[in-house]
């Protein structure tokens, strides 16, 4: 699954990309609890970060309402 010139680029199997982005994702979010770091939450009124405890704290503040993507082309690399 190596690209070599950006004309591989599309020809990477979708199915695997996201097998192997969704297999870091779990390890990173492995590590995040073990150290207590927290995982950041966006909510409507600000980003929280939780942690293992419950306990919250809010790291901005702003509107963060959804919002509809115009386009779903993806980039990877």
């Amino acid at each position: 699954m190596t690209v070599i010139s950006l004309k591989d680029e599309d020809n990477l199997p979708i199915k695997k990309v996201i097998k192997a982005v969704n297999k870091k994702m779990n390890d990173v979010i492995r590590v995040v609890d073990a150290l207590n770091l927290g995982r950041t939450v966006v909510k409507a009124d600000g980003v929280y970060r939780t942690f293992n405890d419950g306990g919250s704290v809010k790291i901005s503040e702003g509107n963060f309402t959804k919002r509809k993507v115009a386009a779903k082309k993806i980039k990877l690399f």
